[in-house]
């Protein structure tokens, strides 16, 4: 054999092998963006989910809010347990992508933990009500964002709570202070 084909058998060897290592490359990168965009998939799924296991568990709780006691003995169960499905659902809230979501649902969540406040500081904007429009806010902004629609702006029950819980910090303030003296 001459040189020529020497050589166009070592042309032919290297164009295959540099072509097979392309190949091989090309199926790597493509794979990995395969996976990756089935993970990024599932967890929007997983996050989607959470958002709707969300309203039906926050509509349970606003539905309970909606259940006034009778009577005063029935009042502190009622609080109680309000403040336990809120706890109950915190967990839920964590798997919730939208930060500003989060936030929003963690803070109506808050304040199923301090019913008693909501329904007692009539001063500060509290009724018996407050509980479950402050519920009704919280199904606004995760019907939002199903709908992919801008969150709602915080509403009058809203900044009633917060007034309320920034008394109650204020006050807890106070008696630290006094109590550390």
């Amino acid at each position: 054999m001459d040189g020529s084909v020497w050589v166009g058998l070592a042309g032919t060897l290297v164009g295959t092998a540099v072509g097979g290592g392309l190949s091989i490359w090309a199926s790597v990168v493509a794979q990995n963006r395969q996976a990756k965009a089935t993970r990024d998939f599932r967890i929007e799924e997983k996050a989607e989910a959470a958002v709707e296991e969300m309203i039906i568990q926050l509509y349970v709780i606003k539905q309970r809010a909606r259940d006034l006691p009778q009577d005063n003995r029935g009042f502190g169960a009622w609080d109680q347990e309000l403040s336990q499905l809120a706890a109950q659902v915190e967990p839920t809230v964590l798997r919730i992508r939208d930060k500003e979501l989060r936030e929003r649902i963690e803070e109506v969540l808050g304040y199923m933990g301090m019913t008693h406040e909501l329904t007692d500081y009539l001063v500060h904007g509290g009724s018996l009500l407050l509980p479950w429009t402050v519920c009704s806010y919280g199904l606004e902004c995760l019907g939002a964002a199903v709908r992919g629609e801008p969150l709602p702006e915080p509403t009058e029950p809203i900044r009633k709570a917060r007034v309320i819980d920034a008394h109650i910090r204020e006050q807890r303030g106070i008696e630290r202070a006094e109590a550390e003296r």
